[in-house]
């Protein structure tokens, strides 16, 4: 071709066969990345199948919580049947049952993606964090050990509880997984198992300051639905009453402290948020890792993992329900510590005044 005739449109030409191996190779990444996504969706649904065949029985919304068309379902058949011979109807449930039952709020495929993100970042941070916690003093663990008139009071509470659970509708004492009873079973430990080394002491205890303040917003906002046998509604408030007084008892006595332990190497916002990060991924790792297969097979909305919680005004709702959920515990975490440093460091602050005034005056 002559220099000339390159110089109109054979020049275009010749640029546009320069690009056909890069719009070759975008094409190609275009589809792989299409591939990837359509075998992901594939991959999700046939997941998501098996996660349904699970419980096929729940339905897709949760029943009203009181009755309105005298027929109410609260299940389907045992193998998602809408035969009217084989469906549960929500007046020919237990007492207390039907504000309890679950359903696929969420779909399959979400409750799958939720499962696998929440444990792997949770055990994740778990598992890095552990081995930078500071250590407790193993010759001091007989300070950790709660007095009697503490066992006592832990006993009585769980065991009614126990029993409570066990003598209610079928499937109930599931709800001893709900937080305020998993904080009593973090008590019963601390009470009552054996060999129990300091630093395990030490963590339980860390966990159980933030926890704590899951048992305020229980008696601010009860949910009593559920709780149909006798004295079993005083029985909630006094219960609860005391997860909060046990960890002021503990922190205002000196026996345990949200401050760095003394002689590590941390500082106090660095052991803050380490403790903080902690409290965080165990509750998520076991709400999402344990409560919510538990949830599913049983049919049953513990902890509110299966659809949302009744709030006022349904500020907690639609698909992103439970990451709502999350970042209100996280917030509520943060601000139940903080509260517990703030006040420690102020109580040392005005001891350190108080003594330093004495010994001004002697």
């Amino acid at each position: 071709i002559k220099p000339q005739s390159c110089m109109g449109g054979n020049k275009i030409v010749l640029q546009c066969c320069t690009h056909v191996p890069e719009i070759k190779k975008r094409k190609k990444i275009v589809c792989n990345r299409g591939r990837q996504r359509i075998n992901m969706n594939h991959f999700l649904f046939r997941a998501g199948r098996l996660v349904r065949a699970v419980n096929p029985s729940m339905l897709a919304t949760p029943p009203p919580p009181t009755e309105e068309s005298g027929y109410d379902v609260c299940y389907l058949g045992p193998n998602g049947e809408d035969d009217p011979e084989l469906l549960v109807y929500c007046k020919d449930l237990y007492e207390g049952q039907r504000g309890m039952v679950g359903s696929w709020y969420l779909t399959p495929e979400r409750h799958i993606i939720e499962y696998i993100s929440a444990v792997a970042i949770s055990s994740t941070i778990i598992r890095a964090l552990l081995p930078k916690l500071s250590r407790y003093p193993d010759d001091q663990v007989d300070n950790l050990n709660p007095p009697v008139f503490i066992k006592i009071p832990t006993c009585i509470f769980v065991s009614c509880q126990l029993i409570y659970k066990f003598c209610g509708y079928p499937g109930k004492v599931l709800f001893m997984f709900m937080p305020c009873n998993v904080l009593w079973t973090m008590w019963a430990f601390l009470c009552f198992w054996p060999n129990l080394s300091a630093q395990m002491m030490h963590i339980l205890y860390q966990l159980i300051v933030p926890y704590s303040g899951l048992a305020i917003a229980a008696v601010a906002t009860p949910d009593t639905s559920d709780l149909t046998m006798w004295g079993e509604v005083p029985f909630f408030v006094l219960m609860h009453c005391a997860l909060i007084i046990y960890p002021i008892y503990f922190l205002s006595s000196g026996v345990i402290t949200v401050l760095p332990i003394i002689g590590s190497n941390d500082n106090i916002v660095g052991n803050f948020l380490k403790w903080w990060a902690l409290t965080c991924a165990c509750f998520a790792f076991f709400y999402f890792g344990i409560a919510t297969p538990l949830s599913v097979i049983y049919g049953l909305n513990v902890n509110y993992m299966l659809h949302p919680p009744p709030t006022p005004g349904d500020i907690i709702s639609g698909p992103n329900f439970r990451l709502q959920s999350t970042l209100a515990c996280a917030v509520a975490f943060f601000f139940f510590r903080f509260l517990a440093t703030f006040a420690e460091v102020c109580a040392n602050a005005f001891c350190r005044v108080t003594v330093y005034r004495s010994k001004k005056e002697a």
